[in-house]
């Protein structure tokens, strides 16, 4: 039932200790968002979840298999059933969209650069972009089409998970509402989860199953999203509000 399980997990730098005791469970085929301020931890907290950060403490399970204690080899054998959409982009500057996005096909599942290929033009067409664009390298790219390769990248895999660092961030408004649709798209069509962190109001709206806010290194409010917008939690309505006056700001 549940593809992700976070249980009590903590992280540490030395003393500062930014992730204090998160726990939260992704249902299979929904969209989980993590929001926060700046400087609240989300980034350190997906990058525990997804195993670039190791965790201090606690316990992270996907698809029923505990991710913290794994050697490397089998957490990369895990983890190739996930996608990930870097902040970024994260593309590779000296490959072209269409290695890019056949980059796991071919050196995690060891498909061959034609099948990539072929792969990589389905998955274009997914995130409504052309053939045209496969022999452009990303910096020919605009700043939308590369987090849309991107994207298309994290697909290419047909993994059952994907994590969305700030799917948002940078892109006009126009742009960052086709991203939105987009990881919808993903998830109610394709029955793909989603674990996402953002503090785009809009995108929070538009993608958001379940939500979570993130503050001194815990979740102090979870709730579907039609709760979001209905809750006396003072913490949630400054940061949907944008309010100068809340605990936020005290």
């Amino acid at each position: 039932m549940y593809v992700i399980e976070v249980n009590n997990l903590t992280k540490s730098f030395g003393s500062n200790k930014v992730i204090t005791g998160v726990s939260l469970k992704l249902k299979k085929g929904t969209s989980y968002v993590i929001i926060g301020g700046s400087g609240s931890g989300k980034s350190v907290l997906l990058k525990s979840i997804i195993g670039i950060l190791k965790p201090t403490s606690g316990s992270v399970k996907i698809n029923g298999n505990e991710l913290t204690n794994l050697n490397q080899k089998d957490r990369d054998k895990l983890m190739l059933k996930c996608g990930i959409l870097f902040q970024g982009g994260a593309l590779f500057d000296s490959l072209t969209v269409a290695d890019n996005i056949g980059f796991g096909l071919v050196y995690g599942f060891g498909f061959s650069k034609k099948q990539a290929r072929e792969i990589a033009i389905e998955k274009l067409h997914d995130v409504n972009l052309k053939d045209d664009v496969l022999e452009k390298y990303p910096s020919e790219l605009s700043g939308g089409m590369q987090k849309r390769v991107a994207l298309a990248r994290a697909i290419a895999t047909s993994p059952d998970i994907i994590f969305f660092d700030e799917p948002t961030t940078g892109l006009d408004p126009i742009t960052s509402g086709m991203i939105n649709e987009l990881i919808v798209k993903f998830t109610k069509e394709m029955g793909i989860s989603a674990l996402s962190i953002t503090h785009d109001i809009n995108s929070l709206k538009h993608i958001s199953d379940r939500v979570g806010l993130l503050f001194g290194g815990k979740i102090i409010w979870e709730g579907d999203n039609k709760d979001l917008w209905t809750t006396d939690n003072p913490y949630v309505k400054q940061f949907v509000t944008g309010s100068l006056v809340g605990p936020f700001t005290a």
